[in-house]
């Protein structure tokens, strides 16, 4: 991406954000997004903290903390639409365990900065979909798709029990839609994408 369509992407993200935002000061905003983050991150050191006490073994060796728990997934959500105001939450969880979370604008989430001491492999990519429709936008597809060799799963979440679920042991080209935690479609891509 050249600096300039860099440029005018943030722009277009300040502009979607001061509509969203109309009459709430940056400093609030950058409270909410503090609030969203550490909600999100004080519900994953519970999760961590019961699993390391209920099995043997360090940190790094755990499996899937916090990654398909269906609680966790709904402090995101809330973090997302109600914390804020539906602006899109992304967490990773590292080959570590480590946990890191970021805010953005309604349609788009990165890490602004690099997070540091964030391990590979990524077991878990969760970002949420907060005007409500879980798929894989072209942006999620190319992320994973990069990633590819180094995730192992990822969720997008969006509203009153739909998400989606991507793995790469499973099918590195597609993602399982549900509703209800049923099954309802399978998006999938091509080498193309």
């Amino acid at each position: 991406m050249s600096k300039s369509s860099d440029w005018a992407l943030k722009e277009q993200e300040k502009n979607e954000m001061k509509d969203e935002w109309d009459g709430i000061e940056l400093a609030e905003l950058d409270y909410f997004r503090e609030k969203a983050m550490m909600d999100i991150l004080s519900h994953y050191e519970i999760l961590l903290a019961n699993q390391l006490n209920s099995c043997v073994g360090s940190r790094e060796k755990l499996e899937g903390v916090a990654m398909h728990h269906l609680e966790f997934h709904a402090t995101i959500w809330r973090a997302s639409t109600e914390t804020l105001p539906n602006l899109e939450v992304q967490v990773v969880i590292d080959g570590k365990n480590n946990c890191f979370v970021s805010t953005g604008s309604p349609g788009f989430v990165d890490f602004f900065e690099p997070p540091v001491g964030m391990t590979l492999p990524i077991r878990c990519w969760i970002h949420t979909h907060p005007f409500g429709a879980a798929y894989f936008s072209g942006t999620d597809i190319r992320t994973v798709s990069f990633w590819e060799q180094n995730m192992e799963c990822a969720y997008v979440l969006g509203g009153d029990g739909h998400y989606g679920f991507w793995q790469n042991s499973f099918s590195p080209k597609a993602l399982e839609i549900y509703m209800n935690h049923e099954p309802v479609k399978l998006q999938t891509w091509g080498e193309e994408e």
